[in-house]
């Protein structure tokens, strides 16, 4: 997919964001998709530092055919004396990479459409998780805070598996209208996994729902000290249920939605119309990790 980008500097009004006095940016696409904005990445809080970290392959489907789950992102967990965080590697390495770029050459890459958009935060000490989802073609974030979710797991004897060359035992458990399998690894006994899979006897190096949408799996364990931050950007907070329906609304209606974030899009399908302007009828394809 190529994509030309133009910065323009003007006010984007939407109601129900605040990206008053946005950076638009023009794209030229060959299919109609979700793009990330940049977020700068200059300051940020450090919160912890985390004593290992664990590299995830993020596999998931590009639309509803998509069996082979054509999309795939490096998410890091990493684990700390006070707090966990889980994020997409490659957008954060992007992400410090463009903010160097705009500060010298005024130029940026454009964010690959399957760079997970969310992070999340873990906190040891009130067991609170902090879920932060950047919103397409806007500089805004929304989160929500919710409980450290704690799923209830069903242990399986009978199945094992080898990864990164550690023996692995099975467990399952219905989480977020989906059915999880997991495989864990007694040899490193910490009670966590990638996403919000949490609460297994011991870390989870790889997970995957029934219906393979979805598919978790550990590449890389690293034991360098690194920090665990929190970027100082935009925030909008909602409660969770608030986000999920805003969340699906935006999908549903993507054409008036990315209308409303001021974002032009050209559309260049070789189309009886030639080179044309983004359909406002568009939805894009909804596929969420919790439903």
């Amino acid at each position: 997919m190529n994509k030309f980008l133009s910065l323009l500097t003007s006010l984007v009004i939407f109601p129900y964001l605040d990206v008053s006095a946005q950076m638009t940016v023009t794209y030229a696409m060959d299919t109609p998709t979700f793009t990330l904005a940049h977020e700068d990445t200059d300051k940020y809080q450090t919160l912890d530092t985390c004593y290992l970290t664990i590299t995830y392959r993020f596999k998931y489907k590009a639309n509803e055919k998509d069996d082979s789950l054509s999309y795939d992102d490096l998410m890091d967990l990493q684990l700390g004396r006070k707090n966990n965080a889980f994020f997409s590697r490659n957008l954060r390495d992007l992400d410090i990479q463009n903010t160097k770029e705009l500060k010298t050459t005024m130029q940026f890459e454009t964010v690959p459409e399957e760079y997970i958009g969310f992070d999340i935060l873990l906190n040891h000490g009130d067991s609170t998780m902090i879920v932060t989802n950047r919103i397409p073609y806007t500089s805004q974030v929304i989160e929500y805070t919710e409980n450290t979710p704690l799923p209830e797991w069903k242990y399986n004897s009978d199945e094992t598996a080898t990864i990164m060359g550690y023996h692995c035992d099975v467990a399952t458990c219905d989480y977020g209208g989906r059915e999880w399998k997991v495989y864990y690894t007694n040899d490193i006994p910490l009670p966590y996994g990638p996403w919000k899979l949490n609460g297994v006897k011991a870390l989870v190096l790889k997970a995957e729902d029934a219906d393979r949408n979805f598919i978790f799996e550990a590449e890389g364990l690293t034991q360098n000290p690194q920090p665990i931050i929190r970027y100082d950007w935009n925030r909008k907070k909602m409660n969770k249920e608030d986000w999920k329906q805003f969340e699906q609304e935006m999908y549903k209606n993507a054409g008036a939605f990315v209308r409303n974030t001021g974002a032009r899009i050209i559309i260049m399908d070789n189309s009886e119309q030639g080179f044309h302007r983004l359909n406002e009828d568009w939805s894009q394809y909804y596929n969420p990790l919790e439903k």
